[in-house]
């Protein structure tokens, strides 16, 4: 008689389970001892291990230890107390089946006791997954994503898909990729920058997308990635970029407070806490932030971009001065931002928002009239006639308006302190990975 799995629970509610209680579990066989007069199987499911104990007198106890490491198995049982340490509750074996067979020798050894390099692991991905780090790090990344759309949507923001292949770039030529479109030249979405903007344009107010980006860019790093997922925001009927940036900042401290809340497990399985920063995240301007960086060392001059080395010794000036790893860099040179950024007088109304000595976000306030917006693509070297559908939405009546646009990879990364931003990516692109 086959266990029946649609009674199956989760480990976790195993514990919950009063002594003598019969339930079914499955998972995956994380380790299996025969020791004659007793045997064991560590039993794994995404919420957690427990043990599952077997005694001679069990119909089914010598095929126990012919049952491979890490095959999936169902079993029906009776919980009982345990004599571990943990004071966790252990299972009775009353019923076994084997639902898959794994291999005896695994690819990777995945739990971390023999450290694997990470190309491997990715390159064997499916099995480094099971590790139970692995999956609380996408446990987090999940709400985090649900805390941005809980957060959005109860500011009356809408949420919504724009097109992945498009005709023109949003951020040059330079990084897209191009793609056979029947008859047509085509390449893959860089941004959603161009299409929210239209949406605006449409009357929608406010927006908001997560979604699939794409970006040519040869960066051999541990924070660029060929394939991320962008979340995009754009609010109409702004003053000026500092009203983006109250949103931004009351949305960043909620999703910290949701995950810090709803994840607490997972927080303590990878060993990492979260410091919410206070409201509100000072603002520094390009100038002072160049005068700061130099103070402490940094080379850079006055109209260059602010690279990562530089953007970690700010992010640690900041740290000592202002005691917060959140703070928002304002009024760029517009020579430094994208052309559908405003501009007064060459400086840009344009900001980043670095975290933990890193760029989260790039945002700012859009160009929204039409004779300057055209102009403004003149002076970044740009054809105008190659984005005449995006320039239309301008002509007919767009108001003021602002946005960012933010790399979920990269938010997860930095909240949980990962080395590389591939460990909080399922399957990661880059420049060298296009499989598994």
């Amino acid at each position: 008689m086959a266990v029946d799995i649609a009674k199956r629970i989760y480990s976790s509610e195993a514990q919950q389970k009063k002594a003598g209680s019969e339930i079914v579990l499955a998972g995956w066989a994380a380790d299996v001892k025969n020791m004659g007069k007793i045997a064991f199987i560590k039993l794994r499911d995404r919420e957690g291990e427990i043990q599952l104990t077997a005694f001679p007198d069990f119909r089914q106890f010598s095929e126990i230890e012919k049952i491979p490491k890490e095959s999936v198995i169902a079993i029906r049982g009776k919980v009982q107390e345990s004599k571990l340490k943990s004071g966790a509750k252990e299972v009775l074996i009353e019923e076994i089946e084997v639902l898959s067979k794994s291999e005896p020798v695994l690819p990777i050894e995945f739990s971390g006791k023999i450290p694997t390099g990470l190309d491997k692991r990715l390159d064997n991905r499916t099995i480094d997954l099971r590790n139970p780090k692995r999956l609380a790090i996408f446990k987090v990344r999940s709400q985090l994503n649900a805390a941005i759309r809980n957060f959005l949507l109860a500011e009356k923001f809408i949420e919504i898909q724009t097109p992945k292949l498009i005709s023109a770039g949003a951020e040059g030529g330079a990084t897209l990729f191009p793609v056979k479109y029947y008859d047509k030249k085509a390449f893959l979405s860089q941004s959603q920058q161009l299409y929210k903007q239209a949406i605006l344009a449409a009357g929608f107010d406010k927006v908001f997308e997560i979604g699939p980006s794409f970006r040519a860019e040869k960066s051999h790093t541990t924070r660029h990635l060929t394939e991320f997922t962008h979340f995009d925001f754009e609010m109409a009927f702004i003053k000026d970029e500092d009203d983006v940036l109250k949103v931004l900042e009351r949305l960043f401290v909620f999703v910290l407070e949701h995950v810090k809340k709803e994840c607490a497990k997972e927080l303590e399985i990878l060993g990492v806490k979260i410091e919410v920063p206070r409201l509100p995240f000072p603002r520094i301007n390009y100038a002072q932030g160049i005068k700061l960086a130099q103070e402490a060392g940094s080379k850079i001059k006055d109209g260059e971009d602010i690279g990562s080395e530089d953007e970690k010794l700010l992010g640690d000036v900041v740290k000592n001065k202002y005691k917060t790893d959140a703070y928002f860099l304002t009024k760029f040179p517009f020579s430094i931002k994208p052309f559908y950024i405003m501009t007064d007088e060459n400086v840009s109304r344009g900001f980043d928002f670095e975290y933990k000595g890193e760029e989260l976000v790039s945002g700012g306030q859009r160009e929204h009239r039409h004779d300057i917006l055209v102009r403004q693509m003149k002076e970044k070297g740009l054809n105008p006639k190659e984005f005449e559908t995006y320039l239309q939405s301008f002509r007919f009546g767009i108001p003021s308006h602002g946005g960012f646009g933010m790399g979920v990879d990269r938010l997860v990364k930095n909240v949980l302190d990962l080395d590389n931003i591939r460990e909080g990516v399922l399957f990661p692109r880059d420049t060298e990975r296009i499989t598994p």
